[in-house]
């Protein structure tokens, strides 16, 4: 454990500020009404007003030592809050132009929302929970401190998990892949402080020289949209790269999804009028192909493996199918992302 710092409390006693920033800036909080004055929508989101009375002091000798720093530096925002983290990570604000400079750029607004569906603080909130509980799950059940685990993003995209990383890993530890190389360019001008690697849409490997394997690999929204072909390729790949004993967090879909997106309608229908008690009891993978713009897994194939769309797997199909090769350890819902379900596997030796 990374022993206690002189600003440790602060970070703590403001720790609810930096929720609250987060809950402004989303307009999550219901029923209320930017007071008389605010700031116009798009001012860098008002985060200096927020940070600098808070944080200030905190980020100014962040700032100081920043001068200079390779990717050491980042071990400098370790002590940090979560949501404070997440809301430096965005980039929206105008003071701290050293962290600003040090910190990975951020893709444009329109490929945010493509890949996420949302951007900027809005995705950071969303972001920050899995994060959490990626760190939460480690520290319960990992064999190494987080600090020295060999960690892996797979279906990293432009990083946005990626970077959140960057503060609790030691330089050399964190890697990133996807199959699409488009996307890992953007994470490779961008900053991105991560070895990152192409893997193929249905991977027999991960495409890094790693003998020794990954401690942690962690796949936030990957198997919520791929087919079951395409799953188990990365399941596989996933298993054979990590240590015995090695951790994967993963997100899945709960059986109430299929009737919250319109786009699994016709999934619906082919389960039929009693499809959440057949979700909720049989090993079923339910994936619906969509189109989606611009984006480059989509093929309007159905048995298609590499389609890229939307996808059920239920508990019952997890403990059939993965137990051979995991343990499964834990089972969260994400409050804040309530559409994405946590699970912890470890692999078994």
């Amino acid at each position: 454990m990374t022993p206690a710092s002189p600003q440790q409390p602060l970070a703590r006693r403001a720790a609810s500020g930096a929720r609250a920033v987060a809950r402004r800036i989303t307009g999550s909080a219901p029923g209320t009404k930017p007071p008389a004055g605010a700031a116009p929508e798009g001012r860098a989101a008002g985060l200096d007003d927020w940070l600098k009375p808070l944080f200030g002091d905190r980020l100014d000798r962040i700032e100081a030592a920043l001068e200079g720093a390779g990717t050491e530096g980042y071990s400098e925002f370790r002590d940090l809050d979560d949501d404070l983290w997440s809301l430096l990570l965005t980039l929206e604000y105008e003071g701290w132009p050293g962290i600003r400079s040090f910190l990975p750029d951020l893709p444009d607004p329109a490929r945010q929302r493509m890949w996420n569906g949302v951007s900027g603080p809005a995705l950071a909130a969303q972001s920050v929970c899995f994060y959490r509980k990626l760190k939460e799950m480690h520290v319960t059940h990992g064999e190494v401190p987080l600090n020295r685990a060999r960690t892996l993003d797979f279906g990293c995209g432009w990083g946005r998990l990626t970077r959140m990383l960057a503060k609790d890993l030691d330089p050399g530890l964190l890697y990133g892949c996807d199959p699409v190389e488009e996307i890992l360019d953007v994470s490779r001008l961008n900053g991105v402080p991560a070895e990152l690697g192409r893997s193929d849409f249905l991977p027999q490997s991960l495409p890094f020289d790693n003998p020794d394997g990954f401690d942690l690999v962690f796949a936030f929204s990957v198997f919520t949209h791929i087919s079951e072909a395409a799953h188990q390729a990365s399941i596989e790949a996933i298993h054979d790269g990590l240590k015995p004993g090695g951790l994967l967090v993963l997100t899945v879909r709960p059986p109430a999804y299929i009737d919250f997106n319109s786009l699994m309608e016709p999934a619906a229908r082919r389960l039929g009028p009693d499809r959440l008690r057949r979700l909720a009891e049989e090993p079923l993978y339910v994936f619906e192909p969509h189109p989606t713009e611009d984006h480059p897994q989509f093929d309007d194939a159905a048995d298609d493996p590499m389609s890229y769309g939307e996808t059920v797997i239920t508990m019952p199909f997890v403990r059939d199918k993965w137990t051979s090769m995991f343990d499964l350890l834990d089972t969260s819902v994400l409050t804040g992302d309530m559409y994405q379900v946590a699970l912890t596997l470890r692999k078994r030796s």
